[in-house]
């Protein structure tokens, strides 16, 4: 992925076409503070509005996703795809220089396993849902089949499945393919196994099936003989309390026959039951295979076969088995070097490489991310080996033992995101094994947002942070298991502030993703959630209880976990809270929802609960994960939840309201696709009925109170949103996702403000933001082909209007910026689209003009002749759209920057010097183009003289003379042939050091040409006014004195003559 740049400082347009009526304050800026009237329903085309809603990625890319699979082309070792678990298929071709997303906006973006065709490298099949087993992945559906190299995709069926481990294609036929589906994690189902199609897919057989608990984990193919193949069948399951892993299910089988019939392997294993299995088959010596098998005690271990699987004896045991497979239903993979059968990868939470045959084992990648799922070899060179792991994509060219990291792609997964109040301000990420992280929202990096501007605040699994509103720098943030901290920024100092029990008392119980509060109405009051809501009113110092335990506290959902191996890791950590929230309208009325189904409310405080979940009609049986609650800005008893069945197999969308402290609830879950669990609801602050929800499967918005929903769509990905905020001073919508990063949605008050009842107008204004005028800088350029920026707002000042489909057409529309004095200073490029537009000036005056600089050949270049007028002074302006006989007016600011350190004197110095320049820009563009015209002119009139017969020597010689005339301004303007040097042709434009154009524009001045010229650059202008101010006189002479005496001439001899 190459560098991205930001917006050039033209005016940018967004617009929002066809934009529903919401029911909100009106939008207009002289009404911006009336009341949210009740719910109306929508009168035009909601969809639309959302379709067009512009969304920007800000990363983090420093650090990855989690990689799962590679699949890799037999002759083309640069192209690369990778499956991102939770952020869909990404390519390289470029040999991991540059990655780009080949599968995004599909049905999921949740991929287990990638394969390319050995015979037709354009074949790529695609298994969908991740199989690592962990409690945070989403489920597929089915297999996708690509034909062109991962361009456009087709889905192939299995959709039940849902989590698919492997896809082999046979080698010689890429018809023929086989797929390791493991099946429903949170249930039973029938639709797991080896599935195999002979026809590219347009037909499957389910060749191998144990149990409605058993799936295939892992699927081999032998190299020389593709009806050999072996799989690894596991029995596994997952409950919101428990996992477990290995069951009489489990086992090794073989086939010779294409997978006609299975022969559980057994000769030389240990006896079951058997939980995950890896296999690998040697490439070199195909007669080698590999099975890594969880099971009981010492009966785990690696073991090696040398007869294709027909016996096997043990390659390793336990206590290694142990050490490179730690976690065996999270791991459970290896690789076997394609060019030595005994050098053999097994890889979890280290990766490890055995040269012995599996004997002994060393660690390689020691520098890279821990929690390895997929390694790749490159069958003509073995040093150059890949890791994919929790933390991305490492690349080595030493057998593993130095690496290079991608950091080009923004795979962050983002459990939850934290806002704070600097300008601009910065947003802290909790990420999925990869820590707390903050950056900036905005920068002024011509480029956009680095990497290196996004800095760590915390380690372990991240996920909630709270910032102190008016001490920005104290941040509250936690990682699994309770473990929140109070973080000073400046200083870089971390406090661990979880609550502990007394001895004699339970631990306390924390989720894996504990939440922590923050009260609106007091900053220093904090809740975090555990089995009880703890509060503090010293930053977290000391704790009280502010609730019972409001969980089901059941003694059977709090057990060890794992099946054949205990995995006590904390994600199973059960009957805790989830969410917690207060009302915005009136402190202490709190609102609680657990993992175990549970929601509570108080109105005083905490010191009396009331436990509503009974009044919620429609959770179904079972366990309920309530995943959110917000608390409505608008009424005091209302409250949203969503609830997550997935646990359960249940993948439908739940999300409830009341407006009566939780007596009554009604479903919101209207339109929302049957398939796809939710994370999260928001409520805007401004708008009742405008509500956000974030899903497994992408963003979905309501703009009439939940009882239809859109997605969001464009350049936004579908990938989990696990949160969504909105920030309370600039109105940006932040979304958090688990798989893409951070996304913003920049200002969307006219979105909320648009009103059934204010769209009825001709047209609409709504508040223009205060807006900086500074200078973007450059600290990284295009020194590299490999780099990763997030996107900056646009530069300028936002200005959104609406547009009553009555007012396009009309007599008079125009959108005009006029200063404090009533000045016009600017009219910006108006779209004039129905509906909600978005226009973004430049903070600049009217249109200027320069000369141009031709392009020369090769790769040097001068600088682009922009031709911009110049900045504005900081002030007040306001925005004015006319439209027919309405004038409507929106005032704003553009606030100096006070780094720059300039005084109005130097602004208006600066201001001076570009009229004066722009002046002589547009002389010397008129004076370029007379000398190109009247050169080509001449030259065919010169030419169709010397074809006259009989020949007019002396005509020729009238030609000749007004082209001499002409050839002496022209290499007085332009460098000589001799003097051109790297810029060969066309001749370029320059007077003495430097080019006229950057002394006309003002290129290179200090302060992005807002402050006064240096004295030599006035003493350079006025020279150059006298340099070309004689050439200017010269060719008014040519025009006005020897080109109608020549026309003449030529007239009597009927040559066409010169305009």
């Amino acid at each position: 992925m190459r560098l991205q740049r930001s917006p050039r400082l033209f005016p940018v347009v967004l617009v929002f076409a066809g934009l529903v009526l919401l029911a909100a304050g009106p939008g207009q800026a002289q009404a911006r503070k009336a009341a949210a009237p009740a719910a109306t329903a929508p009168a035009f085309d909601f969809a639309a509005a959302v379709k067009s809603l512009k969304v920007r990625n800000i990363g983090p890319a420093n650090m990855g996703g989690r990689t799962v699979d590679f699949a890799v082309p037999e002759n083309d070792v640069s192209t690369i795809y990778a499956a991102v678990g939770p952020s869909g298929l990404w390519k390289t071709e470029d040999a991991g220089l540059n990655w780009s997303p080949s599968f995004h906006r599909e049905a999921t973006v949740s991929v287990g396993a990638v394969a390319v065709s050995a015979s037709h490298p354009d074949i790529v099949w695609l298994g969908t849902g991740e199989a690592t087993a962990r409690n945070s992945v989403a489920p597929g559906d089915g297999v996708y089949k690509s034909e062109d190299a991962g361009r456009t995709w087709r889905n192939m069926g299995l959709a039940e499945t849902r989590f698919i481990s492997r896809i082999v294609i046979d080698p010689a036929d890429p018809d023929v393919v086989y797929v390791a589906a493991q099946g429903h994690l949170w249930g039973p189902n029938e639709e797991r196994g080896v599935y195999r199609t002979a026809d590219g897919g347009k037909t499957w057989a389910k060749v191998l099936y144990v149990n409605p608990e058993t799936g295939a984990c892992d699927l081999a193919i032998d190299p020389s003989n593709s009806k050999i193949l072996y799989a690894g069948m596991w029995e596994h399951r997952r409950w919101p309390y428990f996992f477990r892993s290995g069951g009489p299910g489990s086992g090794l089988y073989r086939t010779t026959d294409g997978g006609e019939t299975w022969t559980p392997a057994k000769d030389g294993l240990p006896a079951g039951p058997y939980g995950r299995i890896g296999l690998g088959v040697s490439r070199s010596n195909p007669g080698v295979v590999y099975a890594l098998i969880e099971a009981e005690g010492d009966r785990r271990g690696l073991f090696r076969s040398e007869d294709k699987g027909r016996t096997w004896r043990r390659a390793s045991d336990r206590a290694t088995y142990d050490q490179v497979n730690f976690r065996p239903f999270y791991y459970s993979r290896l690789t076997v070097d394609p060019t030595n059968d005994l050098v053999v990868y097994v890889y979890s939470g280290s990766c490890y490489v055995s040269r012995d045959a599996g004997k002994t084992f060393a660690q390689i990648f020691m520098g890279a991310h821990p929690d390895h799922h997929a390694v790749w070899v490159d069958p003509h060179n073995p040093k150059h080996v890949i890791s994919g792991n929790d933390g991305g994509i490492d690349i080595s060219w030493d057998g593993g033992r130095k690496a290079l990291g991608v950091a080009v792609a923004p795979w962050a997964e983002v459990y939850n995101v934290g806002l704070d109040m600097r300008d601009p301000y910065y947003i802290n990420v909790g990420l999925q094994d990869n820590g707390n992280w903050l950056g900036p929202s905005n920068t002024r990096e011509r480029a956009g947002i680095f990497n290196s501007q996004w800095v760590p605040t915390g380690g372990g699994d991240g996920y909630y942070a709270q910032f102190d509103p008016v001490e920005w720098w104290i941040l509250y943030r936690d990682l699994q298991m309770g473990g929140i901290e109070r973080h000073n920024l400046k200083t870089g100092e971390s406090v661990r502030i979880r609550p502990e029990a007394p001895l004699a008392e339970p631990p306390y119980r924390f989720n894996w993703n504990a939440p922590i509060y923050l009260s609106p109405h007091d900053r220093n009051v904090l809740y975090f959630g555990g089995n009880f809501l703890f509060k503090s009113t010293d930053r977290g110092s000391s704790w009280t209880k502010a609730s019972p335990d409001l969980t089901t506290n059941d003694p059977a959902k709090l057990k060890d976990s794992g099946g054949l191996t205990v995995d006590n890791t904390g994600a199973e950590n059960h009957c805790t809270i989830l969410t917690v929230d207060e009302s915005p309208l009136k402190p202490g009325v709190l609102w609680v929802g657990t993992d175990d189904g549970q929601v509570q409310v108080s109105r005083d405080g905490g010191a009396s609960w009331t436990n509503v979940t009974a009044n919620i009609k429609g959770f179904g049986p079972g366990d309920n994960w309530v995943t959110r609650i917000e608390a409505s800005h608008h009424l005091e008893g209302g409250v949203y939840l969503t609830v997550s069945r997935h646990q359960v197999d249940d993948y439908r969308p739940y999300i409830f309201k009341s407006e009566d402290f939780g007596r009554t609830w009604t479903s919101l879950r209207g339109d929302l696709p049957a398939y796809g669990y939710l994370h999260t609801v928001r409520e805007s602050p401004l708008n009742r009925d405008l509500l956000f929800v974030g899903s497994e499967f992408g963003l979905f918005v309501s703009g009439d109170g939940g009882r239809r929903w859109v997605p969001l769509k464009g350049e936004f990905p579908t990938v989990a949103v696990r949160d969504v905020q909105i920030h309370p001073r600039e109105h940006d919508l932040v979304i958090g996702t688990h798989g893409r990063g951070v996304w913003i949605v920049d200002d969307i008050r006219p979105l909320e403000r648009l009103t059934a009842e204010a769209a009825r107008a001709e047209a609409l204004l709504f508040d223009v933001k205060d807006v900086p005028l500074f200078s973007y800088r450059t600290t990284v350029d295009n020194y590299s082909d490999a780099g990763y920026a997030g996107t900056n707002s646009p530069f300028g000042a936002a200005i959104s209007y609406y547009l009553n489909p009555s007012a396009i057409g009309g007599a008079k529309l125009k959108l005009s910026v006029l200063d404090k004095d009533g000045r016009e200073v600017a009219a910006p490029f108006m779209t004039k689209e129905p509906g909600l537009n978005r226009v973004y000036w430049n903070l600049r005056g009217g249109a200027a003009t320069a000369p141009t600089e031709p392009a020369p050949e090769g790769r040097g270049r001068g600088r682009a002749m922009a031709g911009l007028a110049s900045y504005v002074l900081p002030g007040e302006y306001k925005a004015v759209l006319e439209a027919g006989d309405k004038r409507l007016e929106a005032p704003f600011k553009v606030l100096a920057d006070p780094d720059q350190g300039l005084t109005d004197a130097d602004r208006l110095a600066g201001q001076a010097y570009a009229r004066e320049s722009q002046e002589l820009a547009r002389s010397g563009r008129d004076l370029l183009q007379k000398i190109e015209s009247m050169t080509k002119q001449l030259d065919d009139v010169a030419s169709r003289v010397a074809s006259l017969k009989p020949a007019d020597p002396d005509l020729a010689a009238k030609v000749r003379a007004v082209k001499d005339k002409v050839a002496a301004v022209k290499g007085e303007f332009f460098l000589s042939p001799a003097d051109q040097g790297f810029y060969r042709k066309p001749l370029f434009v320059a007077f003495r050091g430097g080019t006229a154009a950057e002394l006309v524009t003002g290129a290179g001045r200090g302060a992005a040409g807002m402050g006064a010229p240096t004295r030599t650059m006035v003493d350079q202008l006025a020279d150059l006014k006298a340099f070309t101010e004689p050439l200017i006189r010269k060719m008014a002479e040519v025009a006005e004195k020897d080109v109608p005496e020549l026309n003449k001439a030529l007239a009597a001899k009927g040559v066409p003559y010169i305009k």
